[in-house]
């Protein structure tokens, strides 16, 4: 492999980052022996061909746009052991707020049935999932996002304003340290935002694919996020404990 030719480089470079891997300008310059500057602008090339974003020292993968929810829920059967080392840390919520996608649903779908429980959701999928299991269920107005499948618009983010509520169980479409969860829709991003800020505490349930990616539109900092619960192993999810969430292995 010659590394001198451009192409060459950039190819091994997105090569990494569809394995989900950061680049480092300088630890690749070492590696290839070439300037840092030769490997910012391979970068730079990388990211105008959509494989990439750059930040501060180098890059990160660019998650890609999830598909319709409705061809997401019950495709990944991981998403159950997730869903398993979540439910520990909800059992003694009365009031929890819970958002839409296959890694939230995964967790109404092993809900245990208690008369004290209330459920919020933006999500008629898990609204469903939670009534199939006998739980109270309050659910935000909205109009329904085509990907998510999760009520938007500001009849959501009225309602969920006005909650008051232990845990906000949320997915992602990208989790990483610097900028933190993010989404693919802005509409999504904002009822995000707004049910972290109805809840004592942030939980993060999602799969290591998601660890180490931007989606476009950023919703939390890593520091409003309280708990992740993935299946991401310890060196995956390192820079995130790092940066002061707890780290929950599935």
């Amino acid at each position: 492999m010659d590394l001198n030719i451009p192409e060459t480089r950039q190819a091994a470079l997105a090569r990494r980052l569809a394995g989900g891997h950061a680049l480092g300008a300088a630890e690749l310059a070492a590696e290839f022996g070439v300037s840092v500057d030769t490997v910012r602008r391979d970068i730079i090339a990388l990211e105008r061909a959509g494989r990439a974003r750059r930040v501060r020292g180098g890059a990160v993968p660019v998650a890609r746009a999830a598909g319709p929810v409705q061809q997401r829920l019950g495709a990944d059967p991981d998403l159950a052991r997730i869903a398993a080392a979540a439910l520990p840390r909800l059992k003694d919520c009365r009031t929890l707020l819970l958002d839409g996608g296959a890694s939230v649903q995964a967790v109404a779908e092993r809900l245990p049935q208690r008369p004290d429980l209330l459920v919020i959701t933006p999500s008629p999928f898990v609204a469903i999932a939670c009534q199939r299991r006998g739980i109270a269920v309050h659910m935000l107005g909205g109009r329904l996002s085509p990907r998510g499948g999760v009520n938007t618009g500001q009849d959501a983010l009225a309602e969920a304003g006005d909650i008051a509520a232990e845990i906000a169980v949320l997915g992602a479409c990208g989790l990483e340290p610097g900028f933190g969860l993010s989404s693919d829709d802005p509409g999504e991003s904002r009822l995000k935002r707004a049910m972290a800020g109805a809840a004592a505490q942030v939980m993060v349930v999602t799969a290591a694919a998601k660890l180490g990616r931007r989606a476009r539109h950023r919703t939390l900092p890593a520091g409003a996020i309280d708990l992740l619960v993935t299946d991401a192993d310890a060196a995956a999810a390192a820079s995130l404990a790092a940066a002061g969430i707890e780290v929950i292995h599935a």
